[in-house]
């Protein structure tokens, strides 16, 4: 599959810890988590704002980086930028994923430089689509090698010299039954990082259909830096029930301010509302972040000055 909208979207319309490291900012403004160098990362005082580069679409993801839409973009507005380029192995491993052809240690240099340069934090992000969705992939390796999987994260992320990983393990169908072993391998991941500086990040399905998803946030948003709701295009300002942004928010209850909007960048207008209209209500709501899929920006209404003047407000990146 070439697209986390198309499994949210089916889905849905067939249905009709005390010392973590904060997600605002360093440590400590100037250190790094071990107090030492200067902290390469920009203190913000708003919410996260993620987005991807895909595989498939690294080439216009790089046109993007610096293209100023009236003098903000990415560089000036995002506080994540996570690679979705890994994918794990049966044995608890991780490797770089064959979609778009193989993906050089130069281009993943690449984006990371960019990113710190700009004060942007720069995720591994393992994912589980190989030719579809494989939560059998995922589960080998989160449930059957939870200790060997986290370790082999933790390792590219030193040996890439990233700032934390962002966990896309999805899984369709009812699949309660792996929570335990899924909320059990994020505490264990969540501690190897934290103890490194790292940051950790979570993406999950927007209601109680698939895995990981909404029944479990109470269980994962004390362990993560920051989780994205996958609503997409189903979510919406004024969506009902499950589907509106306030219903997500008052799902994270008291963590809420970890949660992030999952926005679809293809569209310039979903359930009724245009795209600027929507990052409108979550700049104005002020207690959530955003998470924009993906950074190729393929809407013209995502390459426009004023809508990431309203992101800038999200991060708080003035």
């Amino acid at each position: 599959m070439n697209s986390r909208f198309s499994l949210v979207t089916a889905i849905a319309l067939a249905a009709a810890p005390g010392s973590l490291v904060p997600v605002h900012g360093a440590p400590e403004e100037g250190q790094d988590a071990k107090g030492g160098s200067p902290a390469r990362h920009e203190s913000f005082s708003g919410h996260p704002v993620m987005t991807w580069v895909a595989a498939y679409g690294i080439e216009r993801a790089k046109a993007r980086l610096d293209e100023s839409f009236g003098g903000n973009g990415l560089q000036n507005a995002i506080t994540h930028l996570a690679l979705q380029f890994w994918i794990p192995t049966t044995d608890g491993g991780v490797r770089t994923t064959p979609k778009g052809g193989a993906i050089s240690d130069e281009t993943i240099a690449l984006f990371t430089r960019w990113g710190h340069a700009h004060g942007i934090r720069v995720m591994l992000c393992v994912f589980n689509a190989v030719d579809s969705w494989d939560w059998a992939l995922a589960r080998s390796a989160f449930a059957d090698h939870p200790n060997e999987f986290a370790d082999a994260l933790l390792a590219e992320v030193e040996r890439r010299d990233l700032d934390g990983v962002d966990i896309d393990l999805e899984g369709q169908g009812s699949l309660d039954d792996d929570k335990a072993a899924f909320v059990q391998f994020i505490r264990g991941l969540s501690g190897k990082l934290h103890a490194r500086g790292k940051q950790l990040t979570v993406d999950s399905f927007a209601y109680h259909w698939n895995a990981p998803n909404q029944t479990w946030w109470q269980d994962l948003l004390p362990l993560v830096d920051g989780l994205t709701s996958m609503g997409y295009e189903e979510l919406s300002l004024d969506g009902e029930n499950w589907r509106g942004y306030p219903s997500q928010k008052a799902a994270a209850g008291g963590d809420a301010a970890k949660l992030l909007m999952g926005v679809p960048s293809n569209k310039g207008e979903w359930q009724n509302h245009p795209a600027i209209e929507q990052m409108e209500w979550i700049a104005a709501d002020g207690g959530v972040g955003a998470a924009i899929w993906d950074a190729q920006l393929d809407a013209p209404a995502w390459r426009q000055n004023d809508i990431w003047t309203k992101i800038r407000k999200i991060s708080g990146r003035q």
